[in-house]
């Protein structure tokens, strides 16, 4: 079994944007030529050794799917496979990349994916590759199917989505796989990149459940991040949005993956194409000072803005704009306590009026009760108190639509 260990020069290296000065500018497009940009990623997340009920760790000499909605169209698709976080070489035997349905049916012959030329590789550990391109015309909205044959027992560094697990062997070259059975799983592929003309723009999500999307319709593609994707396609705005939130995620500590601080650069700065992004992160940082075993970990408002202001200057560094999110109420969610709530109210407020970040979005004032503005109204929840369902979400994609493209 022939096996080629690809070094991380393959990393695509993103070219900085110029700087854009005018707090509500979006960037043009400059150029006609042919340019890649992100349709989809997701942030990757270190192997771990204990499976919950219904999920996966790590597969032997199997085939899994992996389906993703594209918010980008174009000629031709490239995947990024992601080993960043893994301290073992990664053996993939075999993928391939179909039109799939919302379902994740196989819609058309599965098309083979090589990387460097070589359909079989093995990724280093701590490194991305991208593969070669594949002439596969997509329209924002389509549903694309990633299928990966894993070569022995491997444990991806991915984050954990709905995956298509088939019985063992190849079966990747198949448009129907018997026996496939859906669960909760790492997915090697982090990132799906088009190539189209011009340089059209994408903006990045980083955040934590909240956006990730936790407490909206699994696998519907209702979380804020994927509104607003839909709204921007709906009117032909043009932008790509990619989720970049892990849940669990903290600005400042690790917990459930990096840091945002830690991850920036990676999840944010090298997606191709990334001219905006938008962080809503914090709550997490605030709410699990009071849970066992985090009670060292209090922080300040300082603390929380100090870490806002590294992520401001890294992005503006590279010349994307970068807008904050206003963290919205959790009185009710199980983490909650007094003293959080005024670092919540202290932070917010330096959010809205410290001009520090290029725009602002203010999910707090669409989700609050204005009865009781330390909680969620009822309507936007569904009953934790700390993550929106689909209407809440729904609301915060307008806001952020609103902030983000004023008066389209």
């Amino acid at each position: 079994m022939n096996r080629t260990i690809l070094s991380a020069a393959l990393v695509l290296a993103l070219a900085p944007a110029p700087l854009l000065a005018a707090p509500k500018a979006r960037p043009a497009a400059v150029s006609e030529a042919p340019a890649w940009r992100s349709a989809w990623g997701n942030a990757p997340i270190a192997p771990q050794a204990v499976a919950r009920p219904g999920e996966a760790r790590a597969f032997t000499d199997v085939t899994v799917r992996q389906v993703m909605r594209l918010n980008a169209g174009g000629e031709a698709v490239r995947l990024r496979l992601s080993n960043e976080l893994n301290e073992r070489p990664l053996a993939v035997g075999a993928i391939t990349l179909a039109p799939a349905d919302a379902d994740g049916k196989i819609l058309g012959a599965p098309i083979a994916v090589t990387v460097g030329g070589k359909a079989e590789f093995t990724i280093p550990p701590g490194a991305p590759v991208l593969s070669d391109p594949v002439a596969l015309p997509v329209k924002a909205m389509d549903y694309v199917s990633a299928a990966v044959f894993y070569v022995g027992t491997q444990a991806p560094a991915g984050h954990r989505v709905r995956l298509f697990v088939a019985p063992p062997g190849n079966h990747v070259a198949k448009d129907a796989i018997p026996g496939e059975q859906a669960l909760k799983g790492p997915g090697l592929v982090s990132g799906v990149e088009v190539r189209g003309q011009g340089e059209p723009p994408v903006l990045v999500a980083i955040g934590d459940s909240i956006t990730e999307g936790s407490g909206s319709t699994p696998n519907a593609d209702k979380g804020w991040p994927e509104q607003l994707a839909a709204r921007l396609a709906a009117r032909g705005q043009g932008w790509s949005v990619v989720n970049m939130g892990i849940g669990g995620g903290r600005l400042l500590r690790e917990v459930s993956g990096p840091s945002a601080l830690s991850r920036f650069d990676r999840d944010v700065l090298s997606v191709a194409g990334v001219k905006a992004v938008v962080v809503l992160e914090g709550i997490n940082d605030i709410g699990r000072a009071v849970q066992p075993g985090f009670t060292a970990d209090v922080v300040t408002p300082e603390d929380l803005i100090a870490g806002y202001r590294q992520l401001i200057a890294r992005a503006h560094a590279r010349g994307v704009k970068i807008y904050g999110g206003v963290i919205p109420p959790f009185e009710g969610a199980a983490y909650y306590h007094d003293k959080g709530e005024a670092t919540r109210t202290a932070v917010n407020a330096w959010i809205r009026t410290g001009g520090e970040f290029d725009g602002v979005i203010d999910f707090d004032a669409v989700l609050r009760d204005p009865a009781k503005p330390s909680q969620l109204r009822v309507e936007t929840h569904g009953g934790d108190h700390l993550h929106p369902n689909d209407a809440g979400y729904a609301l915060m994609a307008e806001a952020a639509d609103k902030a983000v493209f004023p008066g389209k």
